[in-house]
């Protein structure tokens, strides 16, 4: 039961990445100017609209590689930095008067499950524990 508690959880906190940039990126190719308005939208959180590619990269290639379980430890730090870098940038925006304290949090929490899954990276039927039992 816990093999199967734990491939569901590590899922789970991947789909939040990997559906999100799955739907950036389809903003991005059926929108006039998607591109540019993604962009905007990070340069409206402060963040320069260089950083929108890495963002991409970051959570479609780490949301990917945590659902088939592939080096988690890793992935697990990655991701768990990226949202405490979200954390910090809604934070920062909350304190400069838009409403966005709450998805702060919600960043926090998730970066504190995607430690908890760093520290305990055997959660079952993953790519890691297949190398691992052989």
């Amino acid at each position: 039961m816990c093999k199967f508690l734990g491939v569901i959880s590590r899922v789970l906190m991947a789909l939040i990445f990997f559906v999100s940039v799955i739907f950036i990126i389809n903003n991005i190719y059926n929108t006039p100017n998607g591109y540019t308005l993604y962009q905007d939208l990070l340069g409206a959180r402060g963040i320069p609209g260089i950083f929108a590619p890495i963002s991409i990269l970051v959570q479609l290639i780490a949301g990917f590689t945590l659902i088939i379980g592939y080096k988690i430890k890793i992935t697990a730090y990655v991701l768990s930095i990226y949202s405490l870098v979200w954390a910090l940038i809604y934070f920062l925006n909350a304190l400069g008067g838009q409403p966005l304290l709450l998805m702060s949090l919600q960043y926090l929490a998730i970066s504190g499950g995607l430690l908890y899954m760093a520290l305990n990276p055997d959660t079952g039927y993953s790519i890691d524990s297949c190398k691992k039992n052989k």
